[in-house]
């Protein structure tokens, strides 16, 4: 990809992340009913075992919380540094949206393929955890959201990956893993995201519908940098309901409408092509030598999944599959996501 290339979608980004840009036929908020704020708990687990597959990104775990709809951002009771970072990159502050928060805390792990080598493998992933916490601010309407997200976390021995995944493995009775000697260092990192989404509806009837989703987003940081676009269909019940925190990987955010007194759920499929500048569990640690192998900038991911939200409970799970995030080898990596939300 040119630089030119680059700058051009960089600079189409930022017009369409820029708050200033508003779809002026949408029905103003304040003229719809507002649901009763609540609090949600959402526990997610992610494992490339889900999809038959052990290697490369191999295990998530978090836990998220959050609460909405607000009809003010304020109203949220997020910090304020953040609804600050949040109206300056995308997110509005008006009276046609409607507000929510949500925070979590959550460890990844990635290892080589062959998790039984004890010695350093060159022309593989290298051994890495992340220990980390998301603050998120969403806005949205019936057709449009908008998502900004600060994540802080940990790289290396601190985020306590290693002891992580033997315990599991040891649990499940999985091979052990040999080479953790060979993971990052520790380095704290830092990312600042961005995402913007229109949701058109194509068919609706009974309740039953179903829409388009199309998705701009971007990321900065040490912890990793991209700009990317997904294209998603869903078909569902009261999709209008679920749309604010929609994403390729669902399992990585919480929806602040999961758990309705309505039923609610739709199955989705997916597709995100992303253009990577760095990953710090590509290219290694930012200021020291470190395992590292060759970044794929151009990257494909994939999705598909069903959402089923019933009173208080909300549940969700997903197939994801990627092409390879590096240049030493080849083939697709999978993973599945199982979460589990609870309306407190």
């Amino acid at each position: 990809m040119s630089a030119n290339t680059i700058q051009a979608a960089l600079t189409t980004l930022a017009l369409w992340f820029s708050p200033l840009s508003t779809a002026a036929d949408e029905l103003p908020f304040t003229e719809q009913e507002l649901d009763t704020p609540d609090t949600f708990v959402t526990i997610t687990i992610e494992n490339d075992l889900f999809a038959g597959r052990d290697g490369g990104y191999t295990n998530g775990f978090g836990f998220s919380w959050g609460s909405g709809p607000y009809n003010t951002l304020d109203a949220t009771n997020s910090p304020k540094w953040l609804q600050s970072m949040a109206k300056t990159f995308v997110v509005h502050d008006d009276n046609e949206h409607f507000y929510g928060a949500s925070y979590s805390v959550f460890q990844g792990i990635q290892t080589p393929a062959d998790i039984t080598n004890p010695n350093f493998q060159p022309n593989d992933l290298p051994y890495a955890g992340i220990l980390g916490w998301r603050g998120t601010v969403h806005s949205w309407t019936e057709n449009r959201a908008e998502q900004f997200s600060l994540i802080l976390g940990m790289v290396g021995p601190a985020s306590l990956a290693e002891q992580s995944q033997k315990r599991v493995h040891k649990i499940t009775g999985s091979d052990k893993p040999m080479g953790w000697d060979y993971q990052l260092h520790n380095e704290p990192v830092i990312a600042l995201q961005a995402r913007r989404s229109w949701r058109h509806e194509i068919s609706n009837g009974d309740g039953h519908g179903v829409d388009f989703i199309g998705i701009l987003e971007a990321s900065g940081g040490n912890y990793t940098s991209y700009v990317a676009g997904t294209y998603m269909v869903r078909w569902g019940l009261n999709l209008e309901r679920s749309h604010p925190a929609i994403s390729v990987l669902p399992g990585r955010g919480i929806n602040p409408l999961a758990g309705t007194n309505s039923e609610e759920y739709y199955v989705f499929f997916g597709i995100q092509p992303r253009y990577v500048f760095n990953d710090i569990f590509v290219n290694g640690n930012t200021f020291r030598h470190s395992p590292s192998v060759t970044l794929k900038n151009e990257q494909l991911i994939y999705s598909t999944g069903f959402v089923w939200n019933w009173k208080n409970w909300g549940l969700l799970f997903s197939l994801a599959e990627t092409t390879s995030t590096f240049e030493e080898r080849k083939g697709n990596a999978r993973f599945g996501s199982l979460s589990i939300s609870y309306r407190l």
